[in-house]
């Protein structure tokens, strides 16, 4: 049995074919009117199915020319369309002769059994080819313009329609478009074979290629090849998936890496196939240098922590070991060996005083005595020892701008960060170079933050200590503050010179920068903020040790057992009257069963169980007129202010030599 399918849209043309010819049927086709009555001229057909609206000549023609012709009025004639039909449209079409008129869409299971049946009620003649009713061709013609014209109107209506929603759909896509080249993020396209077909403005802005350069380039371009491979490789599967989400490094078109932020999905049709990848990336370069600042920011702080612990307990020992030691030579002749001996501990005690006098320093916890200073002036007091320091080959320059600002600092601590950094600056110079000592005013307009720390803005006087030596590398530079790092030779430094620089500064409220490149030397920029105020004069008077006995009652309260017994002994070896307590407990206990004044308390700021100043605000109510002398092994403004109401408190900070202690507290007893 053979078809004639008329349509002039090949897609329709291709489904009838499909269906028919899968089910036994012999189809030909054509795309018109005119080209169906050329094919029946030649072949033989069965049933002629045909759409309407057709260029050339419409369906309703082509139904009205072949049931006027006599050889070709008996086929059946079937309308299939989908073109704005109505009932009017329907009878029409059935008075020109046709035998069904079927509207799209239809089941292809449907369509099938409504043609096979009227091909049965044909052949078993249940069916009379119909014939048009129409005769007068004056009403045919006028009854085809009128349908023809209301459907041209509504395929017009259609069409607008269409053009409407297609500019919408444009006008979206360009707005779209405009978007994804807009964002500041990083955009990329790639095809099923991850080759890249489209990359926005910011992509080309940040990668440094165009879209024209990566267009068919694989994605793998612009990727590091220090990403874990299969790291790189879960990111193709997991984006046809789920989706991918994490960090990965890049390449810049000059060979730069960089980390970025990646997110990927896939892009699908409308049918839900996969047909492209699409990747957003942020550069997280700035956000993972902020990361290591804080992790190095933390780490500074857990080994300041640390140190400043282990400076605490040392210095209990110390306290111990070179008071001692101070005592037994006081009491011992000159000309006897064991006084030389001992002053051989003297020493060694005097350096192990120092090296945790560092680490308090770089954990911010020594008692600092802040005073106001002209940096030039103690530069003009240091410069003969400093060219002590230095050797020969090294030409030492100081550029002192005439009139810098007043800063507040401990002037020992600031002699002791120049003489650091100088020595420093003279071991990066083996074979000689220029040392150049610089002072300077600055003004920050905005702040900024550095360490962990808000730097405000105002007046600062910045010291730079610049060398011309060997210089160093980024990881050096990454590790110079941390206490016992060097890079010097085993003997030749303990790694706390630059640590107890770091630590002074910021307990001075400034801060630092460093400058160093390989080969190329290195300076460093320490700023102090700007303070009013007159400058300190200085003026040292020595006491004789005859000067410093008493015989007023003091209390002195220490867990540490060797600090206390000591203390003591030096005290009632000067005539006082000297009680002593393990803990807070016990010196609440000897205060009440004490009837007597008691001129001086002396103890200790942190202590197990209750704190010295606990002790304090508990025992003032038994003796008001006893005055206070604390004494740490360390101490920072968080401990001296908790729980201390005094603006001012009198501090001993261990570990503290017979005289230091007798002096201290002599002053403290004599102030009024």
């Amino acid at each position: 049995m053979k078809i004639l399918i008329v349509d002039d849209k090949e897609e329709n043309i291709y489904l009838l074919n499909s269906l028919f010819s899968g089910n036994g049927f012999e189809v030909i086709n054509a795309h018109n009117g005119k080209e169906a009555l050329d094919l029946l001229s030649e072949h033989q057909c069965d049933i002629i199915i045909s759409d309407i609206l057709m260029p050339v000549m419409d369906g309703f023609e082509l139904c009205r020319q072949i049931k006027s012709n006599s050889k070709l009025k008996n086929i059946p004639f079937v309308f299939y369309t989908a073109t704005y039909t109505d009932k009017k449209d329907e009878e029409f079409a059935l008075s020109l002769g046709a035998s069904l008129f079927i509207t799209k869409p239809q089941e292809p299971d449907v369509f099938l059994k409504k043609i096979r049946r009227l091909m049965e009620d044909v052949s078993k003649g249940n069916i009379i080819t119909r014939k048009p009713i129409i005769h007068k061709e004056k009403d045919v013609f006028k009854l085809y313009n009128e349908r023809l014209i209301k459907k041209i109107e509504k395929k017009m209506l259609e069409l607008e329609k269409e053009r409407e929603e297609r500019n919408e759909i444009e006008k979206q896509n360009q707005i779209l478009a405009q978007a994804v080249k807009s964002i500041s993020e990083c955009v990329c396209v790639t095809d099923m074979k991850d080759r890249f077909i489209f990359v926005n403005e910011a992509f080309e802005k940040t990668y440094g290629y165009t879209l024209k350069e990566l267009y068919g380039k694989p994605a793998a371009i612009v990727r590091s090849p220090n990403n874990p491979k299969e790291y790189v490789k879960n990111i193709y599967k997991d984006t046809l998936a789920e989706g991918w989400r994490g960090e990965l490094n890049q390449l810049k078109k000059e060979g730069t890496e960089f980390p970025v932020y990646l997110s990927t999905s896939k892009v699908q049709n409308e049918k839900g196939q996969t047909i492209a990848l699409i990747g957003v990336a942020n550069d997280i370069t700035e956000r993972k240098k902020l990361e290591e600042q804080y992790r190095q920011a933390q780490k500074m702080e857990a080994v300041g922590r640390l140190a400043g612990g282990i400076a605490h307990d040392f210095n209990n020992i110390l306290t111990v070991i070179n008071g001692y030691t101070e005592l037994m030579r006081m009491r011992l002749d000159e000309k006897d060996p064991i006084f030389t001996n001992l002053g051989e501990v003297k020493k060694a005690g005097k350096r192990a005083e120092i090296l945790t006098r560092q680490l308090l320093a770089f954990s911010r916890k020594q008692v600092l005595q802040p005073v106001v200073l002209d940096l030039n002036s103690v530069i003009h007091g240091l410069e003969k020892m400093l060219l002590r320091l230095i050797t020969e080959n090294i030409e030492m320059i100081t550029l002192l701008e005439p009139v810098v600002g007043k800063i507040k600092a401990d002037p020992g601590q600031i002699e002791q960060v120049i003489m650091n950094l100088v020595i420093n600056a003279r071991d990066a110079m083996p074979k000689g170079g220029k040392l150049t000592i610089e002072t300077k005013n600055v003004t920050y307009r905005d702040p900024f933050v550095w360490e962990e720390t808000r730097i405000e803005p105002g007046e600062y006087v910045m010291l730079a200590i610049r060398d011309t030596g060997l210089g160093m590398n980024e990881e050096t530079l990454e590790h110079i503050f941390e206490p016992f790092f060097t890079t010097k030779k085993e003997g030749e430094g303990t790694g706390l010179g630059l640590s107890m620089v770091y630590g002074i500064v910021k307990q001075s409220d400034g801060f630092i920068k460093v400058d160093s490149e390989p080969g190329k030397g290195s300076v460093f920029r320490l700023y102090f903020p700007c303070t009013k105020g007159p400058v300190t004069k200085f003026k040292k008077t020595e006491i004789s040790s005859d000067l410093l006995k008493g015989s007023e009652t003091i209390l002195i309260t220490e867990d540490e057992d060797d600090v206390r017994h000591f203390a003591s002994e030096v005290l009632r070896m000067h005539g006082y009257n000297v009680l002593e307590a393990s803990n807070g407990g016990m010196a609440l206990l000897k205060c009440e069963n004490y009837k007597s004044r008691i001129h001086l308390l002396i103890t200790d700021v942190v202590m197990p169980e209750m704190s010295g100043s606990e002790l304090i605000a508990r025992l003032k109510s038994l003796h008001r007129e006893m005055k206070v002398l604390y004494m740490s092994g360390y101490t920072d403004d968080a401990v001296i202010k908790h729980g201390i109401p005094e603006k001012k408190v009198n501090f001993l900070q261990k570990p503290f030599s017979p005289y230091a202690l007798l002096e201290k507290v002599r002053k403290v007893l004599d102030s009024r």
